[in-house]
């Protein structure tokens, strides 16, 4: 692994490094010696002990070297194959799912140029990958780069998605590790991503384009989103926001009747995809997109591939027999085996598939004859029937979310299913929310990859998507990573750490910079916004915005809000920060307020003062209150605090606070451990311990300004029971602010 400019090395001495890895009867082979036929361009390796030898025909390019697997002289014998590993010196940045490693001047990539060849390492039959992903590999010599290829070829039993044992798997017929292809090549680290593009344009692999830039290099890439309930008749509205905001796109949380045929919920579509398509067209003249969310492969009890007839394609974890006749009232249905009925635990269904009937059962004895009890029968409006012994029981596959999964075929149909919906109304934009879900085939990250590569092909425009779950050949059809479910806390507390820890996993990955979703309420204000925004300039970063047509109408700060994201995107997307001024902006503990007028940009930092009150044990009389003393070093501005009463749980009571030994702010009355109190100058607002806003103080005083120079502090409160709650009391004051000359 030279690099031709400074003939340097990056092969790591002393580790193996087999080009190609065979599996046969569960033993993993190297090859024990390798020609080269220069005419044909064909390596072929032989394998001592399995006494197969197999044919890899190498194309070398300007750019890269092709390998691919083109003959073996027993098939039938492999049932899997690796690429590598290959290990290199390089350990500085290791991109897990590209699949490039670096080291500040020179990058060595691996790239797998089909979707049967599965970047990473095989850990499993079902040739699944947990983690967040394994192409490279951090070693103790550098790195490793590796991927692999099974033969699908044949019917299997296996374990699936760690919880389902023993699962048949159906064959995918002709699919081999025949063909399975890769691409291996080195460069500059900065030249890594074009180098790429070419790849993909020289291998034919997904090439996306935005305004015909390829969408990795694309400014478009990334953005930032909103999500909402948009409808045919609040189009107009929430498109006006969205401009309003800046954002790139309009994307619907929940559009469908049901997934799996992807029918419109007629409430909000009376018009079907005919009224899709006239709210596509609307946003595409305001230059926004408009995106729906689904859930990848996961099927609604609703839809027609559930009922009133099942589709024999709904995944089974595995299935017995009737031993007796079943009249369509019983309740007691006995079965051959239990194997798969016992697998109760990852079922919320309790769903079993006889025929065209679905029927639900509390659970299955233990001992023979085994019976499942308390049989719901004719379940999601299939027909309750009699069948007769020897007729087959399966297992259904279920996620909470009261959905069913696929097979494989049917997965891909569903694939389809969303390319013809895509294409028909324009929209542009969707996440492969629960990706994972096509697990359910058994075939792995392959399963997932065929998943996205079909949509991708059957959708005939662009069709900006993303993900929350990262793999290797998908990379190349995906825009961004994004993630959701941010409902537990505030701006600040819901995945707050999980935010910024995915920057530098996103970065050494060549994906642009995300910071998840937001939920804007009826009562999110300015500072949460700016907070955001302050994390979303740092990083240069898209996330998507949650905010539902309710809590737009009823946020009396809504147009200050979406001002204020716009104004933060023109910012960072010009590029007016400092070095200095963007890694304190990628510090949460840091608040900014920024404005723009003609001549400049003001950036406003704040100043934090934290203090803590705990209860103290001391003499009797003795006062329990703390002192603390502070400079406002600033102007005379209103008194700002947050008082936050920190622990699992407990209460405390009627805590007050005195400003510099004339005003006393009393706040009677029982408070939660979580809670907070904030005050703005202004007003004093309680919010609960997920960030939500409880109620408004009616003050009977008004709240001095704090002026310029010391002040000193003074709080207490009751503590009624035995609890180790903390008051977490912190002040805050805006700086002078830095000037950023119009660039």
């Amino acid at each position: 692994m030279l690099n031709p400019k400074t003939r340097k090395n990056y092969l790591a001495v002393g580790e193996k490094a087999p080009l190609l890895r065979i599996l046969t009867l569960n033993e993993w082979e190297d090859p024990a010696q390798a020609t080269f036929n220069v005419k044909s361009s064909i390596i072929t390796l032989n394998y001592a002990n399995s006494k197969v030898s197999a044919e890899v025909k190498v194309i070398q390019k300007k750019t890269h070297l092709v390998f691919e697997l083109i003959r073996l002289s027993d098939k039938d014998k492999v049932s899997a194959v690796t690429w590598g590993s290959y290990p290199t010196i390089i350990g500085q940045t290791i991109g897990e799912v590209v699949g490039v490693v670096r080291d500040g001047e020179f990058a060595i990539g691996l790239q797998s140029l089909n979707v049967k060849t599965i970047g990473g390492v095989l850990k499993n039959s079902e040739g699944a990958d947990y983690s967040r992903g394994s192409v490279a590999i951090s070693q103790p010599y550098g790195s490793s780069l590796q991927a692999f290829s099974l033969d699908r070829s044949k019917d299997r039993k296996i374990t699936i998605w760690n919880q389902y044992p023993n699962m048949p798997v159906n064959a995918i017929p002709n699919e081999t590790t025949i063909g399975s292809k890769i691409a291996l090549f080195g460069c500059s680290e900065n030249l890594v991503l074009s180098r790429i593009g070419v790849i993909e344009l020289a291998e034919g692999l997904p090439h996306p384009l935005i305004n015909g830039v390829w969408h990795k290099q694309s400014p478009e890439t990334g953005r930032a989103y909103m999500i909402s309930d948009f409808d045919e008749s609040n189009i107009d509205s929430l498109l006006g926001y969205t401009k309003q905001a800046g954002l790139m796109s309009l994307y619907h949380e929940s559009p469908f009747q049901s997934w799996g045929h992807f029918v419109l919920n007629p409430t909000s579509f009376p018009n079907g995809n005919d009224g899709m398509k006239v709210c596509v067209d609307k946003a595409s003249k305001m230059g926004i997109r408009i995106g729906v969310h689904t859930l990848s492969n996961f099927i609604n009890t609703n839809d027609p591939y559930v009922t009133p007839t099942p589709d024999k394609r709904l995944a089974l974890t595995g299935s017995s027999v009737l031993t007796e006749d079943v009249t369509s009232s019983a309740t007691e249905i006995t079965v051959e085996s239990d194997e798969y009925f016992k697998n109760i635990k990852p079922s919320t269904l309790h769903a079993v598939q006889i025929g065209e009937e679905i029927i639900r059962f509390r659970e299955v004895t233990s001992k023979k004859p085994f019976k499942l009890l308390d049989c719901q029968r004719g379940a999601y409006g299939t027909k309750a029937s009699a069948h007769q012994k020897g007729i087959e029981v399966g297992m259904m596959m279920d996620y909470p979310y009261n959905t069913l999964f696929t097979n494989f075929n049917l997965q891909q149909e569903i694939a389809g299913n969303l390319g013809r919906f895509f294409t028909e109304t324009g929209v542009s934009q969707m996440d492969f929310d629960g990706h994972e879900g096509c697990l359910s085939s058994g075939e792995g990250d392959y399963g997932m990859q065929a998943f996205a590569e079909k949509v991708f092909k059957d959708t005939k425009h662009t069709l900006v998507n993303g993900t929350s779950r990262s793999s290797h050949y998908y990379w190349h059809i995906c825009h961004y990573w994004n993630w959701g479910e941010p409902w537990y806390g505030g701006f600040r507390e819901s995945q707050g750490d999980y935010r910024l820890e995915n920057q530098p996993f996103l970065e050494r990955n060549y994906m642009p910079n995300m910071l998840g979703w937001f939920l804007l309420s009826s009562t999110t204000t300015a500072e949460d916004i700016e907070w955001m925004m302050a994390r979303a300039a740092g990083y240069n970063a898209g996330f998507a915005l949650v905010a539902r047509y309710k809590n737009l109408q009823k946020n009396p700060n809504t147009t200050q809000l979406l001002n204020l994201i716009k104004l933060w995107q023109e910012a960072y997307k010009r590029k007016i920060f400092s070095a200095d001024q963007l890694t304190r902006l990628k510090n949460p503990e840091n608040d900014f307020h920024l404005e723009k007028n003609n001549q400049d940009w003001k950036l406003y930092p704040f100043k934090k003062f934290k203090f803590e009150h705990a209860k103290q044990v001391l003499q009797p009389g003795q006062p329990t209150f703390s002192e603390w003393q502070f400079v406002n070093s600033n102007l005379e501005q209103p008194l700002n605090f947050t008082l936050t009463f920190m622990g699992k749980e407990g209460v405390i009571r009627n805590p007050w606070i005195e400003l510099d030994g004339y005003f006393k702010l009393e706040l009677p009355g029982e408070y939660e451990a979580g809670n907070s109190i904030v005050c703005n100058g202004t007003t004093i607002k309680i919010y609960n311990s997920k960030g939500g806003f409880k109620k408004e103080i009616t003050l009977n005083q008004t709240i001095p300004s704090l002026k310029s120079g010391k002040h000193t502090i003074k709080f207490d409160c009751e503590f009624p029971d035995e609890n180790e709650l903390t008051n977490r009391f912190i002040i805050k004051t805006i700086s002078t602010p830095e000037i950023i000359k119009n660039r």
